[in-house]
Protein backbone atom coordinates (compact mmCIF):
# COMPACT_ATOMS: atom_id res chain seq x y z
CA UNK A 1 0.00 0.00 0.00
CA UNK A 2 1.52 3.27 -1.09
CA UNK A 3 2.10 5.81 1.65
CA UNK A 4 0.64 9.27 1.25
CA UNK A 5 3.29 11.96 1.83
CA UNK A 6 2.40 14.50 4.46
CA UNK A 7 2.77 18.13 3.54
CA UNK A 8 2.93 21.14 5.79
CA UNK A 9 0.16 23.63 4.97
CA UNK A 10 1.49 26.57 3.03
CA UNK A 11 0.06 29.08 5.51
CA UNK A 12 1.63 27.42 8.55
CA UNK A 13 4.99 27.05 6.81
CA UNK A 14 4.92 30.70 5.77
CA UNK A 15 4.09 31.82 9.30
CA UNK A 16 6.97 29.78 10.73
CA UNK A 17 9.38 31.43 8.30
CA UNK A 18 7.90 34.83 9.18
CA UNK A 19 8.55 34.21 12.88
CA UNK A 20 12.18 33.23 12.24
CA UNK A 21 12.88 36.27 10.06
CA UNK A 22 10.91 38.53 12.41
CA UNK A 23 12.91 37.54 15.49
CA UNK A 24 16.14 37.89 13.49
CA UNK A 25 15.21 41.46 12.45
CA UNK A 26 14.11 42.37 15.97
CA UNK A 27 17.23 41.09 17.74
CA UNK A 28 19.46 42.53 15.00
CA UNK A 29 17.90 45.97 15.49
CA UNK A 30 18.29 45.78 19.27
CA UNK A 31 21.92 44.67 18.95
CA UNK A 32 22.68 47.59 16.62
CA UNK A 33 21.05 50.10 18.97
CA UNK A 34 22.95 48.80 22.00
CA UNK A 35 26.25 48.97 20.11
CA UNK A 36 25.53 52.50 18.87
CA UNK A 37 24.42 53.73 22.30
CA UNK A 38 27.72 52.73 23.94
CA UNK A 39 29.42 54.53 25.52
CA UNK A 40 26.32 56.17 26.94
CA UNK A 41 26.38 59.96 26.80
CA UNK A 42 24.01 62.74 27.77
CA UNK A 43 24.76 65.57 25.35
CA UNK A 44 22.70 66.81 22.43
CA UNK A 45 25.26 65.56 19.89
CA UNK A 46 25.19 62.00 21.30
CA UNK A 47 21.41 61.93 21.46
CA UNK A 48 20.95 63.39 17.97
CA UNK A 49 23.39 60.88 16.49
CA UNK A 50 21.68 57.96 18.24
CA UNK A 51 18.20 59.03 17.13
CA UNK A 52 19.42 59.53 13.57
CA UNK A 53 20.90 56.02 13.51
CA UNK A 54 17.71 54.63 15.04
CA UNK A 55 15.60 56.32 12.37
CA UNK A 56 17.86 54.99 9.61
CA UNK A 57 17.54 51.42 10.93
CA UNK A 58 13.88 51.59 11.95
CA UNK A 59 12.71 49.86 8.75
CA UNK A 60 14.31 46.68 10.11
CA UNK A 61 12.25 47.00 13.29
CA UNK A 62 9.05 47.65 11.31
CA UNK A 63 9.60 44.60 9.11
CA UNK A 64 10.48 42.44 12.11
CA UNK A 65 7.36 43.36 14.07
CA UNK A 66 5.17 42.98 10.96
CA UNK A 67 6.52 39.47 10.36
CA UNK A 68 6.05 38.49 14.01
CA UNK A 69 2.46 39.75 14.04
CA UNK A 70 1.77 37.80 10.87
CA UNK A 71 3.58 34.75 12.22
CA UNK A 72 1.33 34.67 15.29
CA UNK A 73 -1.78 35.89 13.48
CA UNK A 74 -3.91 32.93 14.57
CA UNK A 75 -2.74 33.10 18.20
CA UNK A 76 -4.05 36.28 19.85
CA UNK A 77 -2.19 35.50 23.10
CA UNK A 78 1.16 35.85 21.31
CA UNK A 79 0.12 38.29 18.59
CA UNK A 80 -1.23 41.08 20.78
CA UNK A 81 1.97 41.68 22.81
CA UNK A 82 3.85 42.41 19.58
CA UNK A 83 0.96 44.62 18.43
CA UNK A 84 1.04 46.64 21.65
CA UNK A 85 4.83 46.86 21.36
CA UNK A 86 4.40 48.34 17.88
CA UNK A 87 2.00 50.94 19.28
CA UNK A 88 4.36 51.89 22.12
CA UNK A 89 7.41 52.13 19.87
CA UNK A 90 5.40 54.12 17.32
CA UNK A 91 4.46 56.69 19.96
CA UNK A 92 8.09 56.76 21.16
CA UNK A 93 9.29 57.45 17.61
CA UNK A 94 6.85 60.35 17.23
CA UNK A 95 7.94 61.84 20.56
CA UNK A 96 11.61 61.34 19.65
CA UNK A 97 11.14 63.53 16.59
CA UNK A 98 10.53 66.46 18.96
CA UNK A 99 13.87 65.77 20.65
CA UNK A 100 15.58 65.70 17.26
CA UNK A 101 14.22 69.17 16.44
CA UNK A 102 15.30 70.56 19.82
CA UNK A 103 18.76 68.97 19.66
CA UNK A 104 19.20 70.23 16.09
CA UNK A 105 18.58 73.80 17.22
CA UNK A 106 20.99 73.36 20.15
CA UNK A 107 23.71 71.97 17.89
CA UNK A 108 23.23 74.84 15.44
CA UNK A 109 23.65 77.36 18.24
CA UNK A 110 26.76 75.58 19.54
CA UNK A 111 28.32 75.39 16.07
CA UNK A 112 27.67 79.08 15.38
CA UNK A 113 29.10 80.07 18.78
CA UNK A 114 32.22 77.98 18.18
CA UNK A 115 32.79 79.50 14.75
CA UNK A 116 32.25 82.99 16.18
CA UNK A 117 34.78 82.37 18.96
CA UNK A 118 37.40 81.09 16.53
CA UNK A 119 36.84 84.06 14.23
CA UNK A 120 37.15 86.42 17.20
CA UNK A 121 40.46 84.85 18.21
CA UNK A 122 41.83 85.28 14.68
CA UNK A 123 40.69 88.89 14.57
CA UNK A 124 42.39 89.51 17.91
CA UNK A 125 45.64 88.11 16.53
CA UNK A 126 45.37 90.38 13.50
CA UNK A 127 44.76 93.43 15.72
CA UNK A 128 47.74 92.50 17.87
CA UNK A 129 49.84 92.24 14.71
CA UNK A 130 49.25 95.95 14.06
CA UNK A 131 51.29 96.79 17.14
CA UNK A 132 54.12 94.40 16.25
CA UNK A 133 56.95 96.29 14.49
CA UNK A 134 58.19 93.15 12.76
CA UNK A 135 54.79 92.58 11.13
CA UNK A 136 53.97 96.22 10.35
CA UNK A 137 57.29 96.52 8.55
CA UNK A 138 56.07 94.07 5.91
CA UNK A 139 52.31 94.83 5.93
CA UNK A 140 50.21 97.86 5.15
CA UNK A 141 47.00 98.95 6.92
CA UNK A 142 45.09 97.72 3.88
CA UNK A 143 46.55 94.25 4.41
CA UNK A 144 45.21 94.16 7.96
CA UNK A 145 41.81 95.38 6.80
CA UNK A 146 41.68 92.72 4.09
CA UNK A 147 42.65 90.03 6.61
CA UNK A 148 39.85 91.08 8.97
CA UNK A 149 37.37 91.13 6.08
CA UNK A 150 38.46 87.67 4.95
CA UNK A 151 37.96 86.31 8.47
CA UNK A 152 34.44 87.78 8.61
CA UNK A 153 33.53 86.36 5.20
CA UNK A 154 34.87 82.90 5.99
CA UNK A 155 33.12 82.86 9.36
CA UNK A 156 29.76 83.72 7.78
CA UNK A 157 30.26 81.01 5.15
CA UNK A 158 31.07 78.42 7.80
CA UNK A 159 28.06 79.44 9.88
CA UNK A 160 25.74 79.12 6.88
CA UNK A 161 27.20 75.72 5.96
CA UNK A 162 26.75 74.51 9.54
CA UNK A 163 23.13 75.66 9.59
CA UNK A 164 22.40 73.98 6.25
CA UNK A 165 24.02 70.64 7.09
CA UNK A 166 22.46 70.40 10.55
CA UNK A 167 19.04 71.40 9.21
CA UNK A 168 19.19 68.74 6.50
CA UNK A 169 20.24 66.10 9.03
CA UNK A 170 17.42 67.09 11.38
CA UNK A 171 14.81 67.00 8.62
CA UNK A 172 15.97 63.56 7.48
CA UNK A 173 15.88 62.18 11.04
CA UNK A 174 12.48 63.68 11.80
CA UNK A 175 11.05 62.35 8.53
CA UNK A 176 12.28 58.82 9.25
CA UNK A 177 10.99 58.83 12.81
CA UNK A 178 7.58 60.28 11.92
CA UNK A 179 6.99 57.96 8.95
CA UNK A 180 8.08 54.87 10.89
CA UNK A 181 6.11 55.98 13.94
CA UNK A 182 2.92 56.26 11.90
CA UNK A 183 3.65 52.92 10.25
CA UNK A 184 4.16 51.21 13.61
CA UNK A 185 0.93 52.72 14.97
CA UNK A 186 -0.97 51.40 11.96
CA UNK A 187 0.67 48.00 12.30
CA UNK A 188 -0.21 47.83 15.98
CA UNK A 189 -3.85 48.70 15.35
CA UNK A 190 -4.15 46.03 12.66
CA UNK A 191 -2.49 43.47 14.91
CA UNK A 192 -4.80 44.22 17.83
CA UNK A 193 -7.82 43.78 15.53
CA UNK A 194 -6.40 40.40 14.60
CA UNK A 195 -7.97 37.45 12.92
CA UNK A 196 -11.42 38.16 14.34
CA UNK A 197 -11.61 41.45 12.48
CA UNK A 198 -10.50 39.89 9.20
CA UNK A 199 -12.88 36.97 9.68
CA UNK A 200 -15.74 39.37 10.39
CA UNK A 201 -14.92 41.34 7.27
CA UNK A 202 -14.79 38.14 5.24
CA UNK A 203 -18.18 36.95 6.53
CA UNK A 204 -19.72 40.34 5.72
CA UNK A 205 -18.39 40.22 2.17
CA UNK A 206 -19.73 36.68 1.72
CA UNK A 207 -23.15 37.75 2.97
CA UNK A 208 -23.13 40.68 0.57
CA UNK A 209 -22.26 38.40 -2.35
CA UNK A 210 -25.07 36.01 -1.39
CA UNK A 211 -27.55 38.86 -1.12
CA UNK A 212 -26.56 40.23 -4.51
CA UNK A 213 -26.86 36.74 -6.03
Amino acid sequence: MASIPTQTPTGLGGQAIARIVGFTCLFGFLADMIALALPIGAGAAWRASLLQQMGDRSIVLLIGLALLIYGYWEDARLRKPFSYAALVVGVAFLLSSILVIRDGLVLQSQAIDTIGQQAGELQTQVEQGRTNPEITANATPEDFAQALQAIDTQAETLKQNAKTSLTKASIASVSNLVVMGIGLLGLGRVGIGGASGSALGGSKSRKQRRASA
